[in-house]
């Protein structure tokens, strides 16, 4: 299962344990919600963190699929631009895409990494929106970050992020959050 969720190589050290939010009242708010989602308490399915790059918004996304994981529960990380790139490569096996596309819609945890970061053509927009969309309607938890703001992120995007009492939205202002290399 670990192997499915494609988690950043570099990214063996990213638990909750190993995040440290110090004094930063963003980042124990993120913290917060983080372990919500990641313990399904109910009250947090869908979790956005929006702030500048280094800030910890990875690390979080990270651990909470480490900790679905570890219960036995799938999840996927997706670094936003590398998934539609896999969903571009897999135009050419029949039935690929299709099933591809339904994983993405319908795995119990979805981690969308830097959305904002991809070139929005209308062909983009379309399929994030898409399993945005089903996600939403399907109340599957969904844990995003990005560097934009809620204004910069496409609007019908952005207003399901926020739509539904489960949805948190935490912008961290924080300073650079990176763990010292070994």
């Amino acid at each position: 299962m670990m192997k499915r969720c494609q988690l950043p190589e570099r990214s063996h050290e990213w638990t909750f344990d190993t995040f440290s939010p110090g004094e930063d009242k963003d980042l124990k708010k993120a913290l917060d919600a983080a372990l919500q989602l990641a313990n399904e308490d109910g009250k947090v399915k869908w979790l956005t963190m929006l702030g500048d790059w280094d800030r910890g918004k990875t690390h979080l996304l990270v651990a909470i699929c480490r900790q679905w994981l570890a219960r036995g529960r799938p999840a996927r990380y997706a670094y936003v631009p590398l998934l539609l790139k896999e969903l571009r490569r897999s135009f050419d096996v029949e039935g690929e895409y299709d099933r591809l596309f339904d994983f993405f819609c319908k795995v119990p945890l979805l981690a969308l990494d830097d959305l904002g970061v991809e070139k929005r053509t209308p062909w983009v927009m379309e399929e994030l929106d898409t399993i945005v969309d089903y996600r939403c309607a399907n109340a599957l938890p969904l844990v995003v970050t990005s560097n934009l703001t809620m204004d910069e992120l496409p609007i019908r995007i952005a207003s399901r992020l926020q739509r539904e009492s489960w949805c948190r939205v935490i912008e961290i202002n924080a300073p650079e959050h990176r763990l010292p290399r070994m």
